[in-house]
């Protein structure tokens, strides 16, 4: 399946199984990346930067109670 694939699908399902499948893959892409510091900074970046200000609030927010995805 490619990546364009998968979105179509994704992004198709309803928003429920949509988090199921985050909570599946998030905590395998962030033990997977988190021992690299450019994966790491891609990672924030994507969740800050390419997602738009709704989720970069979110990830400030998280970071000043010490929370994040990894943590």
């Amino acid at each position: 399946m490619t990546a364009e694939e998968f979105e179509k699908e994704f992004l198709s399902m309803p928003e429920n199984e949509q988090m199921e499948i985050m909570r599946k893959i998030m905590p395998v892409f962030c033990r997977t990346n988190a021992g690299d510091p450019k994966k790491v900074r891609e990672m924030f970046s994507l969740l800050t930067e390419e997602s738009g200000g709704p989720m970069a609030n979110m990830m400030s927010m998280m970071g000043r109670k010490g929370g994040g995805c990894c943590g």
